[in-house]
């Protein structure tokens, strides 16, 4: 048996996009900036002629050279085509892309008439943005039911990334024998690496017709294999094989949504038989997803806007209290009613220079050790949370904490000063998908591994955490961070 952190810290160090290895589902070809093929799959004969021998070296065809050339130079950039071979008149998709060091990579795969691109719904140039929540929630399971529909893959998942790593099942689409649910359970943060999280940001989707297929290896004319990083074709790592096999899950799609640079949620499909779809299809179904990640850009912005403007308004009360920091310690006991009410929090600390007040329950002054002590490994931004501090400090802080926001205002007169908001425990309930805790399993071979069997419903009676810092908590912080700076620096 090993533990979950060693079997994370073992996927992430897994070169995901240097195995040298591609799916059985296609063929590739590697060329320099000169079109001169440098690497080569193993099964290149069995789609476009002529064994791998034959194109080490070589020169790129005409027709693949010049989709090739067509190319932006940015990483990632990419064209697409049909191929159809000569001899057996088997069309094929084609796909062109710039790797990370300016090399080409052509990739072939089947093109199966599952569903002509023009019978592809409309994708609008624009959506409507949400009014609230609830209208954005309905949203983003209309969006899982049209993937559905486009994909015929039988589950389709809005799985959200949670601030402490771990993901959740928001919205769900099901078709066929896609039996239970997974609407509303948590699977931990392990199941997705930062390493895998990373190579989604850098591409439109993530295709895996056949979990099951082994896979086909890359030739070269050198020891070291290509940069697979935005190779749709690239090889699925055992550890992921495994864990889709415990799912029951054969072939599985993936296209991220991303917001200000970060991988905040992926749309994933599940199927329990082997499904491949043809470009147009994937490249219909990533520009509908990257039409909803542009309308919950503008929904957290028109949020984000309407929260401002009323923290503005409701600030203007506090004006005649905070002339300084010393009108601030001075009218303490109203200022801390306010903050408690507000933040809808628990105590609330103080600190400025050798002046530490509190008020409410929020422990005692080694609570308030082990509150700086965090803080100050944590600030890389003005506002810093937390819903379980001991599990971010390994200290058992006093029983009335559990949690904290904290931010700092520099004031020029009297040096920075500290707030901490505080909410004690809060014991409630955790669906998961199977059990986070339970070790994982491993043989005697070197990358015999086999992540957790099960994903039933497992639920967890979470101790330690409060209740969560929201996203209008963390906008209220930063706003009287931003007005206590300018009140007290004017």
């Amino acid at each position: 048996m090993i533990t979950d952190d060693r079997f994370l810290a073992q996927c992430e160090t897994e070169a995901l996009h240097l195995s040298s290895a591609i799916q059985r589902h296609g063929t590739l070809l590697v060329a320099d900036k000169n079109g001169t093929v440098a690497h080569v799959a193993a099964n290149i004969h069995e789609f476009i002629g002529a064994l791998p021998e034959a194109w080490l070296g070589a020169c790129l065809p005409p027709r693949f050279n010049s989709l090739a050339a067509s190319l932006e130079n940015p990483p990632g950039s990419r064209k697409s085509d049909v191929f159809e071979v000569a001899e057996t008149k088997r069309r094929l998709d084609v796909v062109a892309t710039r790797g990370t060091d300016g090399c080409m990579i052509i990739e072939f795969t089947e093109n199966p008439d599952i569903q002509p691109a023009a019978r592809l719904p409309k994708v609008l140039a624009t959506e409507r943005i949400p009014n609230d929540e609830d209208a954005m929630q309905a949203a983003r399971s209309a969006l899982t039911e049209r993937i559905a529909d486009m994909t015929g893959f039988q589950r389709i998942m809005y799985y959200q990334f949670r601030d402490d790593g771990d993901g959740e099942v928001i919205a769900e689409a099901r078709r066929g024998n896609a039996y239970g649910s997974y609407l509303g359970l948590r699977y931990p943060a392990s199941d997705i690496p930062q390493i895998a999280r990373a190579l989604y940001l850098k591409n439109p989707w993530r295709m895996i017709p056949d979990a099951s297929a082994p896979p086909v290896s890359i030739l070269g004319q050198t020891s070291s294999g290509p940069d697979l990083t935005y190779s749709d074709l690239r090889s699925v790592s055992p550890v992921h094989q495994a864990y889709l096999a415990n799912m029951d899950v054969c072939a599985s799609l993936s296209f991220p949504v991303e917001q200000n640079g970060e991988l905040t949620a992926l749309i994933a499909a599940h199927n329990r038989e082997p499904r491949l779809l043809p470009f147009k299809v994937l490249e219909h179904c990533g520009a509908v997803v990257r039409n909803h990640v542009l309308t919950l850009r503008r929904y957290h912005a028109q949020v984000t806007m309407k929260t401002v403007d009323g923290l503005t308004h409701r600030f203007n009360a506090l004006r005649p209290l905070l002339y300084s920091p010393e009108q601030f310690v001075a009218n303490w006991p109203e200022l801390a009613r306010w903050l408690t009410n507000e933040f809808q929090a628990d105590g609330v600390h103080l600190c400025l220079g050798s002046v530490h007040l509190q008020s409410g329950k929020c422990g005692d002054a080694a609570t308030l050790g082990i509150l700086e002590r965090w803080y100050a490994s944590v600030r890389e931004g003005t506002v810093c949370h937390t819903d379980n501090l001991s599990r971010q400090t390994g200290s058992e802080p006093d029983d009335e904490v559990a949690g904290t926001l904290a931010f700092r205002v520099n004031a020029r007169a009297k040096g920075e000063f500290r707030l901490y908001l505080t909410r004690p425990e809060y014991i409630h309930e955790v669906a998961w998908g199977g059990n986070p805790e339970k070790p994982i399993e491993y043989g005697g071979g070197q990358n015999d591994i086999s992540p957790r069997r099960s994903f039933d419903k497992w639920v967890e009676k979470r101790k330690g955490y409060c209740r969560s810092w929201s996203r209008t908590d963390f906008l209220l912080g930063l706003s009287l961070r931003n007005f206590l700076d300018r009140e007290f620096n004017a």
